[in-house]
């Protein structure tokens, strides 16, 4: 393998694409032995978080086959034995204890800015993570301004740079005016771009300049602009996790609370959540310039004003485990202690005075794109729709903020504070997929008083998402509203949604055909059972079932997901067909384990177990999980017991 063919792979691999096995195998021993092409990893690495904050074409988020690409950001989760009680859960998978850091306190503001002792004051009820959800929850509603400044400090940047120091500065209005300024103060040995960032949203105008995310040490500058946004556009996207982490704390079963103290001179609660859970509070990882990388199980620990649930303070700390330390030595880094942080971010100052409007004006000389939603009066739209669409004053208890006019038809903005809902709607939808950002594979609701949805929780780039097919016109909802609450909002609207159109649950991909079924259909069109897990991660359930035409039989595959957060957990997918043996190994990396008493396979780099058990193939995959949560989901799923 040459070094075009194994960037050619890498590139493949980053972007979610599954390599055969004789391609992945030949990938890992050119990367054994390739220096080059290991560093070309690293800087594609980068590269990807980038995107997350690239500018798509016109009309993006109507667009199906971009909205469909979601990419969950997995994460570790708490498993649970169905309908058992709490205590007995917590026997049947134990809960993996946090390590408790040795160091409290940063180097950039020590014990002037943290208070202390950490720990619960006497007669006062301790929190629990619930509590800290809904509180931050409900002060979404309240925020009206924000500002704040923030030193960062950031460890093992590079060999020759041991550490950096950079001060971020957040303005908010709502529901739709933000900006962020990131300026890097790092004295650097060599010619180095500084990592200084801005990104500005207005409402429909969303700008962002720095330099270009690179592998090397000295990167090109890039200014641009997104012109024409849809109402709270995520292909134009708004961190606003970093004035109330909303996105981070949407899953009480993966927040551990730690104790109370005071930041600022602020009363705190401390909290910690995997980093794959914590990505929202590091949207200028992805804005630009270069950063250090983290693992995704790195512990992040924040300190959230109790009273307000403004994040105060947040602090990484590595993971532990072989897992980690050959993830750090593919990304060059040093051994790194798991109870010292690599990263810190501690407020310096917080407001809520309403910051000037010249703070969100855009530089009117940058070039952009223009989504194409011009912004349109609510009296002109049916003019400019060709139909009457829904546009009610209120929906979900939150005010028409504004409408706008895409491709596909009319969307509207309704907001209050920081919680949002946007309300697409189409009168000539042909396609063969659900309208809007919804994918075939979502799962199927009634409606409260009746009706049908289908809904998708959110994501690292996506809020909760509802598509509602009725007659003659066809709905999609976006909200960082929780699943009830969307779900209400979706029933006042005058619609009865329908179930999904015959076309639409039969498709070919890659040569094989899949149809969406029951799971009563798919149970009486196979000649195996189909059990579902009696342990799953909390809050996960059937979203979907498909019947997979193998072409040496038909095949099952389940799809499950946490109703909340989809970057909770990600999507858990159980498949089933008839075997006698494993299919060719699909990585170069694998471990044979004892499901229970029969030889399984466990493939670490898609987090995937495999078995057979008589006669009946059976796979595992869910990003995110180890290998002991597989375990415990294959055992309850008809593999003999351990």
């Amino acid at each position: 393998m040459n070094h075009e063919q194994a960037e050619l792979l890498v590139s493949s691999r980053i972007d979610g694409e599954r390599l055969t096995a004789r391609q992945s195998a030949a990938l890992e021993r050119h990367l054994e032995t390739c220096e080059r092409c290991r560093a070309f990893e690293r800087g594609a690495y980068r590269l990807r978080e980038a995107t997350r904050f690239q500018l798509a074409p016109a009309v993006p988020d109507l667009v199906e086959d971009v909205m469909t690409a979601v990419r969950a950001e997995p994460r570790p989760a708490r498993l649970r034995a169905v309908r058992e009680p709490a205590h007995r859960r917590r026997r049947l998978i134990p809960r993996l204890a946090p390590l408790v850091a040795a160091m409290l306190i940063g180097a950039i503001v020590g014990s002037l800015v943290v208070g202390g002792p950490w720990g619960e004051r006497a007669g006062e009820p301790a929190l629990a993570a619930s509590d800290i959800v809904d509180g931050v929850s409900a002060a979404a509603v309240r925020l009206d301004a924000y500002e704040a400044t923030f030193a960062i400090s950031e460890s093992h940047f590079s060999p020759d740079v041991a550490a950096r120091e950079l001060t971020m500065h957040v303005w908010f209005g709502a529901p739709e005016r933000f900006r962020l300024d990131v300026t890097d103060h790092t004295a650097y040995p060599t010619a180095t771009t500084p990592t200084d960032l801005r990104l500005i949203v207005d409402g429909p105008t969303w700008y962002a300049s720095g330099p270009e995310p690179c592998p090397s040490s000295t990167c090109p500058l890039r200014e641009a602009v997104v012109r024409n946004r849809l109402p709270f556009s995520t292909a134009a996207p708004i961190p606003t996790d970093l004035v109330l982490p909303l996105d981070v704390l949407t899953d009480a079963e993966d927040v551990t609370v730690l104790g109370r103290g005071t930041v600022l001179g602020r009363r705190a609660v401390r909290v910690e959540v995997p980093f794959e859970r914590a990505r929202p509070l590091f949207p200028f990882l992805s804005l630009g310039g270069q950063w250090r990388p983290f693992f995704e199980r790195d512990r992040v620990r924040i300190w959230l004003d109790e009273r307000s649930w403004f994040p105060l303070r947040w602090e990484v700390f590595p993971a532990t485990g072989a897992e980690r330390r050959a993830w750090a030595l593919r990304f060059g880094l040093p051994p790194e202690h798991p109870g010292e942080p690599v990263f810190s971010a501690v407020a310096l100052d917080v407001s809520l005075r309403e910051p000037d409007a010249e703070v969100f004006r855009v530089p009117a000389t940058a070039r952009g794109s223009d989504q194409g939603a011009r912004p349109v009066a609510l009296g002109d739209l049916e003019a400019e729709a060709g139909f009457a669409p829904i546009a009610p004053p209120q929906v979900a208890g939150l005010d028409l903020h504004r409408a706008a006019m895409p491709q596909d038809g009319p969307v509207l903005g309704y907001a209050d504070g920081l919680s949002f809902l946007t309300l697409g709607q189409s009168a000539t939808w042909d396609g063969d997929t659900p309208f809007g950002p919804v994918s075939v594979r979502a799962e199927e609701v009634i409606l409260p008083g009746g009706g049908v949805a289908y809904y998708e929780p959110s994501s690292g780039e996506q809020g909760r998402r509802l598509s509602i097919h009725a007659e003659g016109t066809d709905l999609y909802l976006e909200s960082n509203l929780s699943r009830a609450d969307l779900l209400s909002a979706a029933a006042a609207l005058p619609v009865r949604g329908l179930p999904f159109p015959e076309s639409w649950l039969v498709r070919t991909e890659a040569g094989v055909r899949i149809e969406r079924v029951t799971l009563e259909q798919a149970r009486a069109a196979v000649p195996f059972p189909i059990e579902l897990p009696a342990a799953l991660p909390e809050g996960v359930a059937l979203a979907s079932v498909e019947l997979v035409d193998t072409g040496g039989g038909t095949g099952v595959t389940l799809y499950l997901r946490d109703r909340d957060a989809d970057g909770a957990v990600g999507t858990i997918r159980l498949h089933l067909e008839p075997a006698t043996s494993l299919p060719p190994a699909t990585s170069a990396v694998q471990s044979t384990v004892n499901v229970g008493g029969v030889t399984g396979r466990f493939t670490p780099d898609r987090s995937q177990l495999e078995w057979v058990l008589e006669g009946l193939y059976t796979s595992v995959d869910a990003p995110g999980l180890d290998l002991a949560e597989l375990l415990a989901i294959a055992v309850s799923i008809g593999a003999p017991s351990a």
